[in-house]
């Protein structure tokens, strides 16, 4: 019974370092280097048609490219790029890098807007790290993450399910779980970030992340809820998101705020 008790113990614990590490984007180690500072200017948006990927307030475009800088999170400071790196008249592959590795994360562009088709990094569920190993199938997506237009007051859902494999620290975990996103935008602000200052939609988004994993036949749940305010800019992208709340006992205060971009 004692070795019962144990073994469940153990893997709640990998479960919550595994959970930390990938729900909140955060890379292992953090990433120390500094970046150069931008001057904060005033940004002209940059309009581009990409056909059934069009997106006033994400442009989608081959080669398109953010960098971003985050602060205050549970392991410290860290940067990492996002890059579409692959275009289709349908989807794109958006890769973010981050301490050397990459990322890629797949998304369909529908009719309706634009829906990520794997749990995946930044506003799609923050798996960027190098220090969890994952091969996760997705399934069962619903909704969009990004509507084709967006007005304040507007309230919109986007889901998935995920299962497949978790390694962290050479201790791998069978995993699955949904992850649900509900979305509501606030209204425009003027948002001053390193790359410059921009017109921007506040949009208050709440990630409900259900899952289990088992490990040697035994499983261990976990529910939690992870709050964020995110700033889109037309012509941009997102320019700035903030986070915080407490996980299993761990608070965090995040913020993401955007270094540079270069829209082909």
């Amino acid at each position: 019974m004692n070795d019962k008790r144990n073994t469940r113990v153990t893997l709640t614990l990998i479960l919550v370092a595994l959970l930390i590490q990938a729900c909140s984007g955060i890379p292992q180690p953090p990433v120390t280097e500094t970046l150069e500072p931008i001057p904060t200017q005033t940004a002209e948006p940059q309009i581009v048609d990409s056909g059934l990927c069009s997106n006033p307030l994400y442009p989608v475009k081959q080669g398109a490219t953010w960098t971003y800088r985050s602060t205050g999170s549970l392991s410290g400071d860290f940067s990492f790029t996002d890059t579409i790196t692959a275009l289709r008249e349908d989807g794109f592959t958006l890769t973010s890098q981050i301490n050397g590795a990459d990322f890629a994360q797949e998304w369909a562009c529908k009719p309706e807007g634009l829906a990520s088709l794997t749990f995946g990094n930044g506003i799609a569920g923050g798996i960027s790290t190098s220090g969890v190993k994952m091969d996760l199938t997705s399934s069962n997506v619903q909704g969009v993450i990004l509507p084709k237009t967006v007005s304040a007051g507007d309230l919109w859902p986007y889901s998935l399910d995920f299962e497949g494999n978790m390694e962290y620290s050479g201790t791998s975990v069978d995993t699955q779980g949904t992850a649900s996103f509900s979305f509501n935008a606030l209204g425009e602000e003027s948002v001053t970030v390193p790359a410059g200052t921009f017109n921007a939609l506040k949009i208050h988004v709440d990630l409900t992340l259900d899952m289990e994993a088992t490990y040697f036949g035994f499983t261990a749940p976990a529910v939690f809820t992870i709050p964020t305010d995110v700033w889109y800019a037309p012509g941009v992208g997102w320019v700035k998101a903030t986070s915080s709340g407490n996980i299993f006992g761990m608070a965090f205060n995040e913020t993401i705020e955007l270094q540079s971009y270069n829209i082909p």
